[in-house]
């Protein structure tokens, strides 16, 4: 029976959706975009204004910074927007693998090439990690916030002099977010279980390799340029390359576009030093911070990003080039798209590695809420108070390992494409001298059997 031709989209949604169940395919995307627009759209106004609404009983300065420091070390929004991020990265992880596959299974219906894939096993490894990234935020915010924010907080951090009564603003609401978001989490770790249990139990297992592709539509050829452009990248880029190195960035991305901004959004308004004099407290925060990590980051990620968008614009160019020739893109043992893509991997690496040194060695880690400044106008050494102190440590420790994960991953990556490289060459040597010694023998054997036949006469 001839299989049913489907587009490429259509496809990869069928792919999916023949792992999952309707927990997966139904239940959890949409329970999943709820939280993302509770979060966005109706939490965040809960926390909004904080650094300025936030008051205690008493004069001294940077009381209210350290208090504030104390009882939310680290934003709920901004933890919540960390939680989303990392439960959505294996499913993102997940769709690329599928890309991946299907690519390798359009080779395997003109090349005769066997594929053998695991997309029961990578889809039981994505709803694992959702689970664990549930659990660890459900630990976090139990263990940080508790369910329950009073409106009259007692604080005995420094730099305030004795015990201080300091005042929550929005405590009620900020309570209810708090349960409501933990109820989520919990809901969402039983759907994930209970997904993976009909998965593992209920579910008949299908095998995927090339003698399961008979029975299962074909991608339509398609000749649109996405398509083509996909194509290509998956045929020069490794697994890493593939599905992680793409979702780390996007992360990375969003963390310093969404959530690290707000972090040091009017960060000079807040810091305060214990001196009148004027300009006092400009000069010591450029003491501390002589470059803003927030533009730091954001020049930081521009550049990481170039490279790859460099080799993506090289890639445009071999497909529009093909198109007018009216040729199909040649993609194994190209030297110039393999050059390419490996000094691309080269430049990232060497950005990642220059960027978490300079990070490591011109800002001091982690930060504190008092820091002790001599700097000109300042009169003598004078305490200042930076606001947020352990929030922006935590998203500088985060920024740095996500910095080192991707140059590691960036080398790890460029060995498995140079090795691959020269296994297929090697493969490539040994398939045509095997060919030439079958011709050399069969031209020996015709001889010989000319011979015989003479003789034979």
């Amino acid at each position: 029976m001839k299989s049913q031709k489907l587009s490429f989209l259509s496809y990869l949604l069928f792919k999916w959706q023949s792992q999952a169940t309707f927990i997966g395919r139904s239940v959890l995307p949409v329970f999943l975009l709820i939280r993302l627009v509770t979060v966005g759209a109706a939490a965040q106004t809960a926390w909004h204004g904080d650094d300025s609404d936030f008051v205690c009983n008493t004069q001294s300065q940077g009381c209210n910074l350290g208090c504030l420091d104390k009882l939310m070390p680290v934003s709920p929004m901004r933890l919540w927007t960390l939680q989303l991020l990392l439960v959505l990265a294996p499913g993102l992880v997940f769709l690329l693998h599928l890309i991946h596959l299907i690519n390798q299974e359009n080779q395997v219906r003109t090349g005769g090439v066997k594929v053998k894939a695991h997309i029961r096993g990578a889809y039981l490894a994505c709803m694992a990690s959702v689970i664990l990234v549930e659990v660890g935020s459900v630990l976090v915010q139990f263990l940080l916030y508790g369910f329950q924010i009073e409106t009259r907080h007692r604080c005995e951090s420094k730099p305030c002099f004795h015990t201080t009564d300091c005042f929550v603003p929005r405590a009620p609401e900020k309570s209810v977010f708090l349960v409501t978001v933990f109820a989520a989490s919990c809901i969402s770790i039983l759907l994930c279980v209970l997904e993976v249990i009909y998965v593992l139990w209920c579910k008949p297992s299908q095998e995927d390799g090339a003698e399961a592709l008979q029975s299962e539509p074909e991608v339509e050829e398609s000749q649109s340029f996405p398509v083509q452009l996909l194509a290509l990248w998956n045929s020069c880029a490794g697994f890493l390359g593939k599905t992680i190195l793409p979702v780390l960035q996007l992360i990375r991305l969003i963390i310093v576009g969404a959530a690290v901004k707000p972090v040091w959004d009017n960060e000079l308004k807040h810091f305060v030093c214990e001196s009148m004099q004027p300009g006092c407290s400009q000069a010591a925060f450029n003491t501390i911070f002589p470059f803003s990590l927030y533009q730091y980051w954001t020049l930081q990620v521009t550049l990481v990003l170039a490279p790859g968008l460099i080799f993506f614009s090289y890639l445009v160019h071999l497909v529009v080039t093909a198109k007018k020739d009216r040729a199909e893109v040649e993609v194994k043992g190209h030297a110039g798209l393999l050059r390419a893509y490996v000094g691309s991997l080269s430049a990232v690496t060497l950005l990642e590695v220059g960027f978490a040194v300079g990070q490591a060695l011109v800002f001091q880690r982690p930060l504190s809420i008092t820091n002790f400044v001599k700097a000109i106008p300042c009169p003598t050494t004078t305490e200042c108070h930076l606001p947020k102190p352990t929030e922006k440590s935590v998203f500088m420790a985060i920024v740095l390992f996500v910095s080192c994960l991707s140059g590691l991953l960036n080398l790890v990556e460029m060995g498995l494409v140079l090795k691959g490289w020269r296994v297929e060459k090697h493969q490539q040597t040994n398939y045509g001298g095997f060919q030439m010694a079958s011709l050399v023998k069969t031209e020996a054997d015709v001889k010989e059997k000319d011979a015989d036949a003479k003789l034979n006469i």
